[in-house]
């Protein structure tokens, strides 16, 4: 005669919310797919929350490759001027394939929020760079995609090219705490 081997009490109530938390997301993954709250844009604390949630775990990630009207590639990169009048360019790239896709997920869902949001972005994007530089006075963000036309638009001669989505300048403040610390 077996025995079936015991669980401690509570594994049932656990697998049961993760369930739960599983056939909700696939839900929310639904009604993105098929309605129109995943195009959501205005400012209502609701639709704020919606973008998040697509933001943070994925839900909207640009599977281009999937889709017949595809949407661009993206790059951002810093171009720094420094103290002594040279620039500097500085792209937002990685040697990791993972790193480097996770900064494209950044930079698509950068571009798909509003100005105020892509600003914010931008500024602590520059902060950094300038934490990194100190020798730089200031420095410009700039984000581009890679458009690529219809079929029909490439059967006529159109190329795929990169498009400016997104150019910021912040400069270096003074003051005494910016001479303390980058």
């Amino acid at each position: 005669m077996r025995t079936v081997p015991s669980r401690p009490e509570g594994d049932e109530r656990q697998a049961a919310l993760w369930a739960c938390i599983a056939v909700l997301h696939l839900a929310a993954v639904g009604a993105f797919l098929w309605t129109g709250l995943a195009r959501a844009n205005s400012e209502a604390a609701f639709d704020r929350g919606v973008r998040t949630y697509q933001s943070l775990s994925g839900v909207i990630s640009d599977y281009r490759f999937f889709a017949p009207a595809v949407a661009s590639d993206t790059r951002t990169g810093f171009i720094l001027e420094l103290r002594d009048g040279r620039s500097l360019f500085e792209p937002l790239d990685s040697d990791s394939l993972e790193v480097g896709l996770r900064y494209q997920c950044i930079v698509a869902s950068g571009l798909r929020a509003n100005r105020k949001t892509q600003d914010v972005l931008a500024q602590s994007w520059a902060a950094v760079m300038l934490g990194v530089h100190p020798d730089a006075s200031r420095v410009t963000v700039v984000t581009q995609s890679y458009v690529l036309p219809s079929m029909e638009a490439w059967a006529a001669g159109k190329r795929p090219d990169w498009a400016l989505h997104y150019t910021g300048t912040f400069g270096r403040r003074d003051g005494p705490l910016s001479r303390e610390s980058p």
